[in-house]
């Protein structure tokens, strides 16, 4: 059974409300992480984060675990959320449509699944380094795939908060992104977290996160990406977890 180190932080910035969600749910033995950022230009973004957090945190209590198709489950899930949402604008009158951007990862089995759409992000961290991150979807992330930009150069684009695909809105729901991990290992970490942390710091400093309790870690990064935006902090939303111990094999440094 793996067994996590596992910490939650959100701040509201120098906003009014807070329209991010994130979560981590432990459901037998499945584990799922979760970050949805309510567009803030759009009606109701606090409400499509919440719709979607509600979707997947559901439809996991309902699986028996480990789930089978894990890739297929967040799959689903996303599916359902964008439905949910849409609806949600659509019985109003007149109609507005929430949207929120969307990253789930589910661990089972010493292994990840993860899913996304917009620019919430997931990195996975090894010994300190970054072994993956989900690529933005936004202008800016094809002009840095493209060597167009620089990732410093992304983080003051005039088009940086152009996010291309999201959950909710009058349309399909866009093409999804996936990742797959097969082989964690005790040590492992594991975050995801919405523009309004990413944004605000050295991204390289997640690595940095070894050594300290994972709650105290997070609210730590969390308050860093608030002061150092201030006075126009966005909201500030990092969850994350550490695998303490993987296929019997416990982390020297928990």
């Amino acid at each position: 059974m793996i067994q996590y180190d596992k910490g939650v932080a959100s701040r509201v910035g120098n906003r009014a409300m807070n329209q991010d969600r994130g979560c981590i749910i432990e459901h037998d033995q499945s584990l799922l992480i979760f970050v949805a950022d309510g567009m803030g230009g759009h009606q109701g973004g606090e409400i499509a984060a919440q719709e979607a957090m509600n979707c997947f945190v559901d439809n996991l209590k309902r699986q028996q675990t480990p789930i089978e198709d894990p890739a297929g489950f967040l799959e689903m899930s996303m599916l359902e959320s964008h439905r949910n949402i849409a609806h949600l604008g659509d019985t109003e009158d007149p109609p507005f449509y929430p949207r929120t951007t969307c990253v789930a990862c589910l661990i089972q089995q010493n292994q990840a699944w993860w899913i996304h759409l917009g620019d919430s992000r997931l990195y996975l961290l090894r010994d300190g380094n970054i072994l993956d991150r989900t690529r933005d979807h936004t202008y800016i992330e094809e002009l840095y795939q493209n060597e167009v930009i620089t990732e410093e150069e992304m983080l003051t684009h005039p088009m940086r908060n152009y996010v291309t695909y999201c959950l909710g809105g009058p349309n399909d729901m866009p093409p999804v992104s996936r990742g797959h991990y097969d082989t964690l290992q005790a040590g492992d970490m594991i975050m995801l977290c919405s523009d309004g942390l990413w944004g605000a710091i050295n991204v390289e400093d997640i690595a940095k996160l070894n050594g300290i309790a994972m709650d105290t870690a997070v609210n730590r990064m969390a308050e860093e990406a608030e002061r150092n935006c201030h006075p126009h902090s966005d909201n500030v939303t990092l969850v994350g977890i550490r695998i303490l111990e993987a296929d019997g094999v416990a982390d020297a440094n928990p």
